[in-house]
């Protein structure tokens, strides 16, 4: 460009010098001089002006808990199916620069689905239009997007029964709250379940459905009926959005879950009467081998570290949930020969892999979760 400029000067000069020859072309030079001049003095257009700013400005809600550090939130912007930013919000001050076009902007304190202990979900969200050149304040209000369940017992439970758990499902997974929990547990809006196993009886518990922001305590209270049969009451005591709620447990709802080679329990119905600490004697359990927990890790996909003393079942092949929808079954002696997934030479016994499996034996606690011990029957099918 500057080459042209010079070589754009020296024609105009010549040209000028010209014009005292020739006043005809006064009108020609005047137009070429101007048109060279200006190509020298335009500048390329700046890139600048392909972009665009916002100035974020994050309302904090009161009723956000104390402790939960909204720097530490996630800000995440999108445009379309694109993620075009993402990061702890605390990294990001003043003006953010992005390409001109439509964005999502989302701020969020954790990546929440199944339901979790102790575990408060806030989002926010707003869209905005970038233009070039410009600045736009993107204003987001964050809030509590899931809803709180506790579960308290009454002191007749331990008079009554040795053991007791309640289990509180949706449909992307549940939690088991035992005689000791005292924790919150967190649910995304919608219904879910309630169940409550106590010595060997399961008890519909109904349904109660669950908006954003809700904490509900669940009150259990057993009453004899004339039956003999145990009967929930549960009372709903809601610190937001309150609602009376209260739901009665029918005694005819009263099952006992089957556990027999014949009518076996899957691993979700065993994992339901699992109890930390305590065991279940003498259950069938039916599911299929997904792994071998290694010594280290609960990886249990990964065959370079299976090990003989172990393997993992559940109700589908594709399970990898180990802390929910998995039970580890100890192998000793001829159950660790004929169902061991690996030997002392690494060498693999892949047609074990996802094959179905009848276990008669004991539930406890094995590696830290839901586990079968002792067993004294099995069945490959």
């Amino acid at each position: 460009m500057k080459i042209f400029c010079i070589f754009a000067r020296i024609i105009f000069w010549k040209f000028y010098i010209n014009t005292l020859l020739c006043m005809d072309k006064r009108i020609f030079i005047f137009i070429l001089s101007v048109l060279m001049m200006a190509a020298c003095s335009e500048k390329e257009k700046p890139k600048d002006m392909e972009k665009g700013y916002i100035l974020l400005n994050i309302n904090n809600n009161p009723n956000i808990k104390t402790g939960i550090e909204i720097t530490d939130f996630v800000l995440r912007i999108s445009n379309g199916n694109t993620e075009t930013l993402k990061g702890r919000l605390g990294d990001f001050s003043g003006q953010i620069e992005l390409s001109i076009g439509t964005y999502v902007i989302e701020i969020y304190s954790i990546e929440f689905s199944q339901p979790k202990f102790e575990m408060l979900f806030y989002y926010g969200q707003t869209t905005v239009e970038i233009e070039a050149g410009t600045t736009k304040e993107a204003s987001l209000s964050c809030s509590q997007m899931n809803a709180g369940v506790k579960v308290v017992w009454s002191n007749d439970f331990s008079e009554l029964y040795a053991t007791y758990q309640a289990q509180i499902t949706d449909n992307e997974g549940y939690l088991n709250y035992s005689s000791s929990e005292t924790r919150t547990g967190y649910f995304m809006p919608g219904t879910v379940s309630v169940s409550i196993m106590a010595d060997g009886q399961t008890i519909d518990g109904g349904t109660i459905t669950l908006a954003a922001q809700d904490m509900v305590t669940v009150n259990l209270r057993p009453k004899n009926t004339p039956s003999g049969n145990l009967s929930i009451e549960i009372d709903i005591d809601e610190t937001i959005n309150e609602r009376d709620i209260e739901i009665i447990v029918d005694p005819d709802n009263v099952t006992s879950l089957p556990s027999s080679e014949t009518n076996p329990y899957s691993v979700l119905q065993a994992i339901a009467h699992y109890v930390p600490g305590q065991t279940v004697e003498d259950i069938w359990v039916i599911g299929y081998i997904v792994g071998s927990k290694p010594s280290n890790t609960y990886d249990f996909t990964n065959r370079d570290g299976w090990q003989q003393s172990n393997i993992v079942i559940a109700d589908n092949i594709f399970e990898t949930d180990y802390e929910n929808k998995c039970i580890f079954v100890n192998l000793t002696g001829t159950y660790q020969t004929n169902l061991r997934l690996v030997d002392n030479n690494n060498n693999y016994f892949d047609d074990r892999l996802h094959r179905m499996v009848l276990f008669r034996g004991n539930l406890m606690t094995y590696h830290g979760y839901a586990g079968l011990r002792n067993l004294s029957s099995y069945s490959l099918k």
